[in-house]
This record gives C-alpha cells, structure tokens and sequence, in this order.
C-alpha cells in the first residue's frame, strides 16, 4: 500500500513539476482518500506525528498547491478553510451547528441553466446548510439560571 502511495505521489510531482518531498507526501498520504473535510490545523496536526519538524506555514502552502492544481478542493466561504480530498462533482451540507462537513453526490439530471452555458466553469459545488441529525437529537442545552 504505501509503494502504491509513493509511486503515485511521484507520478503527481512528475505531472506538476513539483519535487518529492517528504512534507508533500506526507501532506498527500494524509488528505488520500480522507473524507472529513480538515483544515490547516487539522492537516498540521495529523502530518506532525510523522515529521514533528514540519511548520504550518509549511503545510499551508503544500494545500494551496495542491488546490491550484486541483488534487484537492478548496472550501472558502467558511469559518477556517476546509481541504476536500474529493474532486468530483459533488455538494457538501455543513452543519450551522457543530460545523461537520459532509458529502453527497449529485442529484441525478442536473443541468446548468441556459445563461450559464456558455460560462468557462472551474468548479460548481452545491453547499446545503442545516442541522445534522446528530444536532437536530441532541437535547437542548439551557443556560445556567434559566431552568
């Protein structure tokens, strides 16, 4: 599994005239198939136990190019960016409540608008914004001296 990883990783720096770093790699293995949507700390974090002398700056700038050159997506519009290993086409519901971030996959026909067609479109996302079930279940939470 992880020679799979390297030989990928240096195919990607090949394509992007990128060098084989181990920040880059670690950057990559980590965000690989990862679902939960992270943030610069997030990556910083979990990259940190395999190379505790990598700086967040570091990181940051690793996550912008891979953004750049569209290996991950760039989530903006949220509080603290958040880093999507997924590419495809695809809608994310946020929850106004604890801020988890999750995937969905298109709804089956949907098509651009006819104004829009003629449009160069670099990415399209559809973002819902809610309360997730696991909120939604929670109890209320009542301030001290109002019960």
């Amino acid at each position: 599994m992880r020679d799979d990883l390297q030989l990928e990783f240096a195919a990607l720096c090949r394509e992007n005239g990128w060098k084989c770093t181990s920040q880059r790699l670690a950057v990559y293995g980590f965000l690989r198939g990862n679902l939960t949507h992270p943030d610069v700390d997030g990556v910083w974090e979990a990259v940190r136990s395999e190379l505790p002398t990598i700086t967040r700056e570091s990181v940051y700038r690793i996550l912008n190019e891979f953004s750049e050159k569209g290996v991950i997506r760039r989530l903006d519009q949220i509080e603290n960016a958040r880093y999507d290993s997924r590419t495809d086409a695809h809608g994310h519901f946020i929850c106004g409540k604890c801020g988890h971030i999750s995937d969905f996959n298109w709804p089956e026909g949907v098509v651009l608008p006819p104004e829009m067609r003629q449009a160069k479109i670099a990415q399209m996302e559809l973002r819902l914004v809610g309360v997730c079930e696991k909120c939604a279940a929670a109890p209320p939470v009542v301030p001290k001296g109002q019960n």
